[in-house]
Order: C-alpha cells, then sequence, then structure tokens
C-alpha cells in the first residue's frame, strides 16, 4: 500500500502528548509501512505547541502545523489534510480514546475488501464514555442514517482510513466535530465503496473533552439540512 499519514489534532492536550508519542509511534513502526505523523496544534493555550515542537526533534516523522487561534476540529483535519502526503489518512484523537492499536484493523479491512474508506464504529465494538455522550452520539448518528444510508453506524467517529486522492478531492466546509459526518456524506454519496468493523471508543484519561455539546448539535443539524438541500 502507498505510505500513510495520520492527522492528529491538538487543542490543549499537553497532558495527553507523552502517552500518545509513547504508543502511536510504536505501533506505526510495527506495521512495517512507510508513514508520517501530521499533528495539528489548533490555537492551545497550555504548552502544546512547545510539547509538539520537542516531540518533533525526536520524532522525524512528525510534521507540526500550528493554528495562531483556535479554529476547531473541521479546520484542523483540513490544515493536517493539506500537508499530508501519504496516499491514505487516518486521523486520530491526541487522548487515545481510540487507541492507535486499532489502525491494523482498518488497513487490513481495506486491503481485504478494497475499500475507499473504512470506519471505526463503537457502536459495532464498545463505548466507555459517559451516559450523556453515548445517547447524544445515538441521537445524532440515527438522524445521519436517515438522511444518508443505514447501512452505517457511526457518522460521528474520528477513527477512519481514507483513501487521500478521494479526500482531498472533496469540498470540505466543515469547521467543528460535524466534518466526520461531512466526509463520510462525499464518500457515500459518490459511490465510493465504505466498509465498518467494530472499534473500541474509551474516555480520556488526562486533559478535559473539548465537546460543547449544543454548539456541536447546532452544528450538525446544519449539516444536516446542507445535505438535505443538496449544497
Amino acid at each position: 500500500m502507498a505510505g500513510l499519514s495520520v492527522i492528529v489534532p491538538c487543542r490543549d492536550e499537553k497532558e495527553a502528548l507523552p502517552a500518545l508519542q509513547g504508543q502511536l509511534f510504536t505501533e506505526l513502526e510495527n506495521l512495517k509501512i512507510p508513514f508520517e505523523v501530521v499533528f495539528v496544534d489548533d490555537g492551545s493555550r497550555d504548552g502544546t505547541g512547545e510539547a509538539l515542537r520537542a516531540l518533533a526533534a525526536e520524532q522525524p516523522r512528525a510534521k507540526i502545523l500550528e493554528h495562531a487561534r483556535n479554529r476547531g476540529l473541521g479546520a484542523a483535519i483540513r490544515t493536517g489534510l493539506a500537508a499530508a502526503s501519504g496516499g491514505w489518512v487516518v486521523v486520530l484523537d491526541a487522548d487515545l480514546s481510540f487507541h492507535p492499536r486499532q489502525i491494523r484493523a482498518l488497513l487490513e479491512e481495506q486491503r481485504d475488501a478494497d475499500a475507499d474508506c473504512v470506519c471505526g464504529s463503537p457502536f459495532l465494538g464498545r463505548l466507555e464514555i459517559p451516559s450523556w455522550r453515548l445517547w447524544s452520539s445515538r441521537l445524532v448518528n440515527a438522524g445521519y442514517r436517515l438522511i444518508l444510508s443505514p447501512r452505517l453506524t457511526a457518522y460521528t467517529s474520528i477513527f477512519r482510513l481514507y483513501r487521500a486522492e478521494a479526500l482531498k478531492s472533496f469540498p470540505i466546509r466543515s469547521e467543528g466535530f460535524e466534518i466526520n459526518a461531512e466526509l463520510l456524506a462525499f464518500f457515500l454519496r459518490r459511490g465510493l465503496k465504505v466498509m465498518e468493523i467494530p472499534a473500541l471508543l474509551t474516555s480520556r484519561v488526562c486533559g478535559r473533552s473539548k465537546i460543547r455539546p449544543f454548539h456541536e448539535l447546532a452544528r450538525h443539524v446544519r449539516l444536516a439540512f446542507r445535505l438535505l438541500s443538496g449544497s
């Protein structure tokens, strides 16, 4: 397979970076394929930028990009994608809520199914998250299944493998967490092959979540109207 680019958006993730560095690069090296890790510091104020630059000094396959101010998850992913050089792209949270050891399963499913996108679904696997997140996620994903396809279970999950050539051809507009649903909508509506496999989603062990539930729900509602209108 062509090389792999792992995009890791970071906002105030200084506490999480030591564990991420220790586990992510080990798992990627074990894959025995060319790879790079593209970190995007999205306007952090806790020293994440300095920590990332120190990480890059130790890891030559790390790229560090920075936003001068916080612009949102969608903007961070778009910045990382523009700099990614691999033929395949995985997007991963910095907090290890989806452990990087699960990347191997995405790659294996892509190879077996010749897929353009492979989604890691915690609804097929296991969710170890607070109940408020579980039920809000179920509600939002049920809405996307009605709009897009009932075959898939996880439209809001960040953990996926994408064919980079296809991904970079899409006119991505989302600024927040709704980008994950927008990207999947592009793949489905263009008739590209999307597969889904079980994945484990856990709660973060350090730092705090950046999700603002009502703010993000409003973004999802706006995206849903865009998808329904075909814009």
